[in-house]
């Protein structure tokens, strides 16, 4: 979306968003695209308008006043929620597709047991990568890993930071969260393996005090575990801070009628890859008001295509979608949800069981995934009231044309070069398919001299660009 030479208005706007300022009394109206609010009570619209004071969504409707605003021409785009991600270990940004296939283990231990495949996700990150990482190569990863899910439309991500080897570990990730410009969570967590500062889980009224002074800020802070810790000084650190949970696989292995009955867990929990639980833990998660994700691509390779997601649904809990690791995917939630939808189709075929629709599966990758953000209240959906995170797709590339069906053309035929603009917070971030005030020749500098510090400490035996099958 090229900016128009003569509407001045709008070139002064996208300056001052790329400098990353946002006036609080700023009106901005999209005119005129092909709106999917994924909120019930404003429906959709083939040809509307949405307007944005401050920070804030303020109408959707059809030719809404464009009085005192600054028009962005919409009529060839689909405006949608942001993506909303519960779910990405960002660290591992400058490791990006190292690990082409997952896999399986040769010891029950993949961390702390026998050596196993370089082609291993949970030996090579765990046991290679994440202690070799130093506090620049988190802030390299991080950064690389947010932006590029902000070119792809997804304004909200939870960082789930499973390597914080020190307090300086953290606040490079905390800076990079920051810089990025989206709306982030930095849930943070212990090492799984090699030395560390065993500053965690103490470390974390630190973090609080130091870089998130209000749960309405646009990034907050949660805490990290895999499910099967011993969450005793976990849970001591979560009642003091008052803050939500992350949980990695295992959550199964825990009393969990145990820690509902007795406080520990509240309903402020995400659980990634929701898989293993019996029936009777399900229907006590989903009871206890907690949230599960999914992670298409990934248990596709990792757990051979077990997607526990209409497991759930039949709970009344849809789950959302997250991307997990980019050692082994792209961050990419079109990907995701075509993958998921996919499999949903399968299943159907097979087994008989209902698959979800595509207002489903677009769905859980925007408010499914924001109530796991624990920001559902804010993001999701194009409410009025609701904080301004939106996306315009360009509906005039080859494959969005004609627009026909909007909710197929999201889903099924959109890519992230399709992601036109991205508003975060009502701020532009991206405009006419580029990141605002990002210089990304700096972050690949800063990728790439991460990449190869990493792969020489660890005396990783494949080229630094190789083809290995």
């Amino acid at each position: 979306m090229t900016t128009d030479p003569t509407n001045g208005p709008l070139r002064a706007l996208l300056e001052r968003h790329a400098s990353g300022a946002a006036e609080v009394d700023q009106r901005i109206l999209l005119q005129g695209g092909s709106v999917v609010s994924m909120d019930p009570a404003v429906g959709d619209l083939a040809r509307g308008d949405v307007l944005i004071v401050g920070d804030r969504i303020a109408a959707v409707g059809e030719s809404l006043p464009t009085e005192g605003a600054t028009v962005v021409d919409a009529r060839d785009r689909i405006v949608v929620p942001g993506f909303a991600d519960p779910h990405i270990h960002c660290w591992e940004g400058a490791l990006g597709r190292i690990i082409p296939e997952n896999v399986p283990q040769t010891t029950e231990d993949p961390i702390g047991g026998a050596p196993v495949s370089s082609r291993s996700y949970m030996y090579t990150a765990h046991r290679l990568f994440g202690p070799a990482c130093r506090p620049e190569d988190v802030y390299a990863g991080t950064l690389l890993t947010l932006l590029t899910a902000l070119d792809g439309g997804i304004t909200t991500v939870v960082d789930n930071m499973h390597n914080a080897r020190s307090p300086e570990h953290s606040d490079a990730s905390v800076a990079a969260l920051r810089e990025s410009g989206l709306r982030g969570v930095h849930a943070v967590g212990a090492p799984r393996s090699g030395d560390w500062a065993g500053s965690f889980p103490d470390d974390v009224a630190r973090l609080r005090k130091e870089h998130f002074g209000s749960d309405d800020d646009l990034c907050t802070l949660r805490l990290f575990a895999v499910g099967a810790d011993d969450l005793t000084d976990l849970v001591r650190i979560r009642r003091d801070l008052d803050v939500w949970f992350s949980f990695d696989t295992g959550i199964y292995r825990q009393d969990l009628q145990r820690l509902y009955a007795d406080g520990s867990f509240d309903g402020r929990e995400a659980i990634n890859h929701a898989n293993f639980c019996s029936p009777e833990q399900r229907r006590l998660i989903v009871d206890n008001g907690s949230q599960v994700n999914v992670c298409p691509r990934i248990e596709s390779q990792f757990r051979y295509g077990q997607i526990p997601y209409g497991e759930w649904v039949e709970l009344g809990l849809r789950p959302g979608i997250s991307n997990d690791n980019p050692m082994t995917y792209g961050i990419d939630m079109f990907a995701e949800m075509r993958a998921l939808y996919t499999v949903q189709r399968l299943d159907e075929h097979r087994s008989g069981a209902e698959s979800a629709s595509l207002r489903e599966i677009l769905e859980s990758a925007t408010q499914r995934g924001a109530d796991n953000c624990g920001v559902g209240a804010v993001a999701g959906s194009l409410t009025p009231g609701k904080k301004a995170d939106v996306v315009l797709l360009d509906a005039t590339r080859p494959q969005l044309f004609p627009r026909n069906n909007v909710l197929c053309s999201v889903v099924q035929a959109a890519d992230i070069g399709c992601v036109d603009t991205v508003l975060v917070d009502g701020r532009i971030v991206k405009w006419d398919g580029r990141l605002l005030g990002v210089d990304l020749d700096r972050v690949r500098r800063l990728a790439e001299e991460s990449h190869a510090h990493l792969l020489d400490a660890v005396d990783w035996p494949h080229a630094a660009v190789d083809f290995d099958d």
